[in-house]
């Protein structure tokens, strides 16, 4: 599977990133990295995009 169409849940956006989950959801939370979808669990789905995006904030 290509990087740009994979999708990761908090905590791999977390560990990719170097953040906490917590961090990391403070962020999606407060609208700064909006989840793109919602898995079928109910687990917020980030794209390749967020990351760029927490890396920069």
């Amino acid at each position: 599977m290509h990087e740009d169409t994979d999708l990761f849940t908090v905590g791999q956006l977390a560990k990719r990133t170097g953040l906490s989950a917590r961090t990391t959801r403070f962020r999606a939370d407060i609208g700064a990295v909006p989840p793109i979808a919602r898995s079928a669990g109910g687990y917020r789905l980030f794209d390749v995009t967020a990351i760029e995006r927490l890396e920069s904030v």
